[in-house]
């Protein structure tokens, strides 16, 4: 069976440490992206796209909830589920989030049980 592949957008180094070697020991594949620009064009050239896209809301350049935005009215992949990370909960993230077609908001820090919960629940398995 093919492994589930997931797009992880994220500068922060101690971050990206963390989500990609829980990905990994989870059994996913981990494609990762340090902004919204270089995530676009890794999947303007992929023909197999990921199961999932996790991105920080605060990326340098275009920020993360503006990446949602352009993924969800992209028709190709639309349906990829997609979860925006942000270390600040303000209501304006979470209505951006919202707004921009997240399936799920969470907020940094998170405990990795309820991270790997909440991607096993979005099916990814």
């Amino acid at each position: 069976m093919k492994r589930k592949k997931i797009l992880l957008v994220e500068d922060e180094k101690a971050i990206q440490i963390l989500i990609v070697y829980n990905l990994k020991k989870f059994g996913l594949e981990v494609e990762l992206k340090e902004n919204a620009e270089s995530a676009l064009e890794y999947l303007n050239h992929q023909t197999d796209y990921p199961d999932l896209i996790i991105s920080d809301v605060l990326l340098p350049g275009m920020n993360g909830v503006n990446f949602c935005k352009v993924l969800k009215n992209t028709s190709e992949i639309s349906e990829i589920p997609f979860i925006l990370l942000s270390s600040v909960d303000y209501d304006f993230y979470r209505d951006g989030a919202a707004s921009a077609g997240a399936d799920l908001f969470m907020t940094k820090p998170f405990r990795i049980k309820d991270f790997l919960n909440a991607i096993n629940e979005l099916g990814i398995n």
